[in-house]
C-alpha cells in the first residue's frame, strides 16, 4: 500500500511540473498574431502569484470535482483537475462538464457563481501550433477541468474583446456554444446579485 502511494504521489509531482511546462510553452508564450498578446493572458500571473492549485481524480466519480464546488473558497483562482480516468469520448466527456455547470447554474452548490472549463486529450484544439512546441513528460494521457469564477472569467473574456483576441480565435465563425453559454449563465449570474426590475426595465441592487 505504501509503495502505491509513493508511486501516485511521484505521478502526481510529474503530472503537476508537466502541466506547468505546458501552461508555460502553450497557453503564456506571445503570438505574433496578437501582437505579443499570449494564448491565456492572465495565466503568468496566476501562476506567479501561486493562485492555481492541481487536484486529481482517478476514478468514474466526479466526487473531487462536487467537493471542491462546494468548498470554494477563493484561496485559489483557479484548480485545475487531473482526470486520471476520463471519459474516452471527447463529446461525453465535455457533455458531463455541460450537466454541471447548468447545476451550478441551478443552485446544486449554493454558489452561483463557479465555471467548469474541461479539455479533453482528443480535443482538436490540442493539436494546434504550440502544443506541438511542448514535449510532454509522462506516458499516461488525462484530461482536465478548471474551476474558477464565473464572473472573474467573463469579465476578463469582456476586456479581450476590446482587442483582436477573439477575432483570432473564432476568425470568422461564430463564438462556440460553451463561449454563448457562459455569458448566458453570467447574466443570469447578474441578474440574481443585482435584481432585476421587470416594471422599470433595469438592474437595482438587491436589498
Amino acid at each position: 500500500m505504501a509503495q502505491l502511494e509513493s508511486l501516485n504521489n511521484n505521478q502526481e509531482d510529474s503530472i503537476r511540473k508537466e502541466i506547468r511546462d505546458w501552461s508555460r510553452v502553450t497557453l503564456e508564450a506571445p503570438i505574433k498574431e496578437l501582437n505579443g498578446l499570449s494564448g491565456c493572458p492572465y495565466a503568468k500571473k496566476a501562476w506567479a502569484d501561486n493562485k492555481v492549485d492541481i487536484a486529481f481524480k482517478r476514478s468514474k466519480s466526479f466526487d473531487v470535482v462536487y467537493q471542491i464546488l462546494e468548498s470554494f473558497d477563493d484561496e485559489y483562482d483557479l484548480t485545475i483537475v487531473v482526470d486520471l480516468d476520463y471519459e474516452e469520448d471527447p463529446y461525453m466527456f465535455h457533455q458531463r462538464v455541460e450537466a454541471i455547470n447548468y447545476s451550478i447554474a441551478h443552485g446544486a452548490y449554493n454558489d452561483l457563481n463557479l465555471w467548469v472549463m474541461s479539455s479533453h486529450p482528443e480535443d482538436e484544439g490540442n493539436q494546434e501550433a504550440g502544443d506541438d512546441e511542448f514535449v510532454q513528460h509522462n506516458d499516461c494521457d488525462y484530461a482536465m477541468m478548471y474551476i474558477q469564477r464565473l464572473d472573474h472569467l467573463q469579465e476578463s473574456a469582456n476586456k479581450l474583446k476590446k482587442t483582436d483576441y477573439y477575432s483570432y480565435t473564432f476568425g470568422s465563425g461564430e463564438p462556440s456554444h460553451v463561449f454563448r453559454l457562459r455569458e448566458k449563465f453570467y447574466q443570469d449570474l447578474q441578474e440574481v446579485q443585482n435584481g432585476w426590475n421587470e416594471k422599470k426595465g433595469r438592474y437595482e441592487e438587491a436589498s
